[in-house]
């Protein structure tokens, strides 16, 4: 590539300016980037608001400079943006993490946003557009909705929040996008030390949380609570179609694991009736003496699983299902050395995608990496697979919640 010691020797067209100078040069170099008629920048440099009144006083300098010459800009204090449709990036990532996807991620801090893109991609969650915002100097989070919004890659948006820019209009933004797309936010500063923690960060005044959870009350966002959490709701909510009751089915094959998901299914909103007449005299056709058949449904060693599952996926009394996976991984090794084809204790769990297209399908597998991994090819990329039971009913639960406030919103 050519390099050119200033900006006016490159010639056009010059669509952005990704500026990574030591923070005092930058108001210097913006000012050199107006006169070359650029008006797109990434400020990617540090050491500006987040590092106190120094700080803030070239940070006040940097914004004159931008209006000045009416240049917008992301930063300073980040990572800048990638897409994957067109193959942008203006930060270092891996190949993995430009296969387009249908998810969007919102991120304040950089190196959050460089670590999602890291991650993500091992769990089949792939990106359509990645904004890392930092310290807001120009353009904020409710701009970056705006445009999400209206971009028709993105069907899910992902945020990771240490404070907003403008609390009335966030809430106003958040409201129409929500109307129309699925926004989950990650917000810290949830202490008095996380406060502190943000402001030093990215220069953030986070506010009181009680204002961010009814905000979230408002405007139909599901917040998480982890990060942990935040990946998990998105995947579901970046697969599954939106349930159209409360009523959840749960398979599995242990007991245990159907109770800790009854459990928290329950205490999120959700409703795990009884198996209907239908369901029951299906699996009576094959059930052996000793199993319990009920909801939810332990199928054990019997080899009903897929059995099973279809019946309750096609069952209209489900809104959802949920499928548990379990096996010691000591009889996974034994079966597989006997010749035993795991994948038909289990069946093709993809197709059953085709046999209820309309009804949220997640799958939960307890145990061994090599487990987990055989579920996701069983599964295929249309069905989420997660590894706790809990987390799956509560990423459901909010499927539905998200439903009820659509619903409640446009009537």
């Amino acid at each position: 590539m050519p390099v050119y010691r200033n900006v006016s020797e490159v010639p056009d067209p010059v669509d952005l300016a990704i500026v990574i100078v030591a923070a005092p040069g930058v108001p210097e170099v913006l000012s050199k980037i107006g006169e070359r008629g650029v008006r797109h920048a990434i400020i990617e440099s540090a050491g500006f608001a987040e590092t106190g009144e120094q700080g803030k006083a070239l940070q006040a300098e940097t914004k004159r400079v931008l209006e000045q010459y009416g240049i917008r800009a992301l930063g300073p204090n980040c990572v800048g943006v990638v897409n994957t449709d067109n193959g942008l990036s203006t930060t270092d990532i891996l190949d993995e993490a430009l296969i387009p996807g249908n998810t969007a991620i919102i991120a304040q801090s950089g190196v959050f946003g460089n670590i999602l893109l890291d991650k993500l991609h091992l769990q089949k969650l792939y990106i359509s557009k990645a904004v890392t915002l930092g310290n807001r100097i120009d353009v904020d989070e409710s701009e970056i909705l705006d445009y999400l919004h209206h971009d028709p890659l993105t069907r899910v948006i992902m945020m990771y929040l240490e404070g907003a820019a403008n609390g009335r209009l966030l809430t106003q933004t958040l409201s129409r996008v929500s109307r129309d797309k699925p926004v989950l936010v990650l917000k810290s500063g949830r202490t008095g030390q996380g406060i502190a923690a943000t402001a030093s960060h990215t220069g953030s005044l986070s506010g009181e949380d009680y204002l961010y959870d009814g905000m979230v009350a408002q405007t139909g966002v599901t917040r998480a609570k982890t990060l942990n959490e935040l990946v998990e709701f998105t995947r579901v909510f970046s697969s599954q179609p939106l349930p159209s009751g409360p009523n959840l089915g749960i398979v599995t094959g242990s007991g245990s694991m159907g109770a800790l998901a009854t459990d928290a299914a329950v205490i999120a909103g959700l409703e795990v009736p009884p198996l209907s007449t239908s369901v029951v005299q299906e699996i009576q056709k094959n059930a052996p003496g000793w199993m319990n058949i009920k909801n939810p449904l332990d199928i054990g060693p019997s080899g009903l699983f897929e059995e099973a599952l279809r019946a309750m996926a096609q069952d209209p009394t489900y809104d959802m299902v949920l499928a548990i996976f379990t096996i010691p991984h000591a009889i996974l090794l034994n079966l597989k050395a006997l010749g035993v084809d795991i994948a038909q204790r289990f069946g093709e769990i993809k197709n059953l995608r085709k046999l209820a297209p309309g009804k949220p399908l997640v799958v939960c597998v307890v145990g061994h990496d090599d487990f987990v991994a055989l579920a996701a090819e069983l599964a295929g990329p249309d069905i989420p697979v997660l590894t706790s039971p809990e987390m799956a009913a509560e990423a459901l639960a909010a499927l539905w919640r998200y439903r009820q406030w659509k619903e409640r919103s446009t009537s």
